[in-house]
């Protein structure tokens, strides 16, 4: 079947390693399927991503006058919609509702969403982030001459600031590349990643996202985490802390005992089991089927 990943914005690096994976999990699960931005193309199936591409009003128009079916990716949470507390307050609902409606499905990548969406689609599924060999992409270097690499926005996070300033103060190599919501090409990400002994994950809001935790332990990479909710069950591709205040300890004890190769190979085995192949599969199956 020809299916066609559509990203909607000027955020694709944002979004790539779920593009990326759900691209090969589909190519391998036997689909022809093409990339695009800002364009929709005359396949069976196209998959929307992210959630807010209604308010792009010519893509709605559009996407209602081919009547192709469509299903949308829920890479961001209910909750980050202006109005998910308040939604007749919003004069966004009416293109909101007429997006989501039409949807074949919307795939959610958080359990929490699934009865969220109910308000607006009765075809909201649960796809769990995975892993695939072609997301192992990060070198293996020997020498790691940074401590701790962590790629986020931190300047609107104060919380974010205070630990970073912290691992400074504690005397550990910190290297920070700002700016995820205009991230930059993958290789410039990865080539820091690589360099780090620890990856840090600190979650902003109350999920784990597996664009970062998932995609790390694929490449068998040791990921310290704040702990937050987790209903889906990403913080296995991690190593949590459940104090930040204990959060600086624990990367100063890994980068001095040379334990992050470890818990990165434990991470892997953790989530290897998560393949996409399957996953994405039976999600297009029920999708179409709805």
């Amino acid at each position: 079947m020809r299916i066609d990943l559509c990203c909607i914005g000027s955020r694709f690096n944002m979004y790539r390693n779920a593009i990326a994976l759900l691209y090969h999990a589909l190519v391998d699960a036997g689909h022809d399927v093409t990339v695009s931005q800002n364009q929709i193309g005359n396949a069976a199936l196209t998959i929307i991503v992210p959630p807010m591409a209604f308010r792009v009003p010519a893509l709605v128009e559009e996407l209602r006058r081919r009547q192709q079916p469509y299903a949308v990716l829920g890479i961001e949470t209910f909750d980050g919609f202006s109005h998910a507390q308040s939604p007749d307050a919003s004069d966004e609902l009416d293109s909101f509702r007429a997006f989501f409606e039409s949807a074949s499905a919307v795939l959610c990548l958080f359990k929490q969403d699934v009865e969220r969406y109910r308000t607006v689609t009765p075809r909201p599924l649960w796809l769990r982030y995975g892993v695939h060999p072609a997301l192992e992409e990060i070198a293996n270097l020997p020498n790691r001459p940074v401590d701790v690499f962590f790629f986020g926005d931190v300047e609107p996070y104060p919380e974010r600031r205070r630990i970073l300033q912290e691992l400074r103060s504690a005397g550990l190599v910190i290297d920070v590349l700002e700016g995820s919501s205009q991230a930059p090409h993958e290789l410039i990400r990865n080539a820091r990643i690589a360099r780090a002994k620890i990856n840090l994950n600190l979650a902003h809001a109350d999920h784990v996202s597996p664009q970062r935790v998932v995609y790390l332990a694929n490449n068998r990479l040791c990921c310290v985490s704040n702990t937050v909710p987790d209903s889906d069950g990403y913080l296995a591709a991690a190593y949590p802390v459940l104090d930040t205040d204990n959060l600086v300890d624990a990367c100063r004890a890994i980068a001095a005992d040379g334990s992050w190769r470890r818990l990165g190979a434990e991470a892997h085995e953790r989530v290897r089991s998560w393949t996409m192949v399957e996953t994405v599969s039976a999600a297009v199956d029920r999708a179409l089927a709805l």
